[in-house]
């Protein structure tokens, strides 16, 4: 892979966007190389996810040829179309069901796309001054990448209308009090390693179970939460008995 770079080094994975002449901006490569990196970790033993961008800026969004190819040019035909917003839907499920953590680490700017891929995340740490934004708008079309989805959940319907009718934007210091940002580090490697050994400290069926759980309590009620809360703790009791007496 070339534009994006893939490390894992035992319990913990990282992604890096690596195209930092072009602020990270997603092409077809890139979200290609993306998809591979994702099932990549899938199938490892990694226990936290760092997604991350190289160079100065976490993601600016989707490539402005791109885009005009898109939104201008009209040169894909209604199938392809919906092929391509298929690839990009699956890959942003993908991140977003994964059994292990993850941690979103942005700097500068996270805009459209790029916000949408943090957005996956479980976990969004960020450096002072960080900008969130969706543009989509701009270009006359809606953000169709999850934020639509995930953004309420986490700053509240009015700021999420907001965010995607006008475009505002979100300083990481304003994200942090709506809780969209976790955590602001001025060295962002120092707070990624800090995050991830917060994270390894917890077993890691129990983030699975309870990421399961907190995705599924917005479509149940409470009864129901409480029965897959209850079936998931006796899952949860019975590992960690199995692993104390493993030793």
């Amino acid at each position: 892979m070339e534009k994006v770079r893939l490390i894992i080094d035992g319990d913990v994975a990282r992604i890096s966007l690596n195209r930092p002449e072009k602020k990270n901006a997603l092409n077809n490569q890139v979200l290609s190389e993306l998809r591979q990196a994702v099932d990549a970790v899938k199938d490892s033993p990694a226990k936290v996810l760092v997604l991350s961008g190289e160079g100065d800026t976490f993601c600016s969004g989707l490539d402005r040829e791109l885009l005009a190819s898109l939104t201008q040019r009209g040169e894909l035909g209604e199938k392809e179309l919906i092929a391509a917003i298929d690839f990009v839907q699956d890959l942003i499920y993908d991140l977003r069901t994964m059994k292990i953590p993850v941690i979103a680490a942005v700097q500068r700017y996270a805009i459209g796309g790029g916000f949408q891929l943090a957005l996956t995340a479980d976990i969004r740490i960020a450096t002072p001054g960080t900008i969130f934004f969706l543009r989509e708008p701009e270009f006359g079309i809606i953000p169709d990448m999850g934020a639509l989805h995930i953004l309420p959940r986490l700053v509240g319907d009015g700021v999420a209308r907001d965010m995607v009718f006008t475009r505002r934007q979100i300083t990481a210091e304003e994200g942090k009090t709506l809780g969209l940002v976790n955590e602001i580090y001025t060295d962002l490697e120092k707070g990624i390693a800090e995050y991830v050994q917060k994270l390894l400290s917890v077993p890691e069926y129990t983030i699975f179970e309870a990421k399961k759980l907190i995705e599924r309590a917005w479509i149940t009620d409470l009864r129901e939460s409480l029965r897959e809360t209850k079936e998931a703790q006796i899952r949860c009791i019975s590992e960690s008995v199995k692993r104390f007496r493993q030793g």
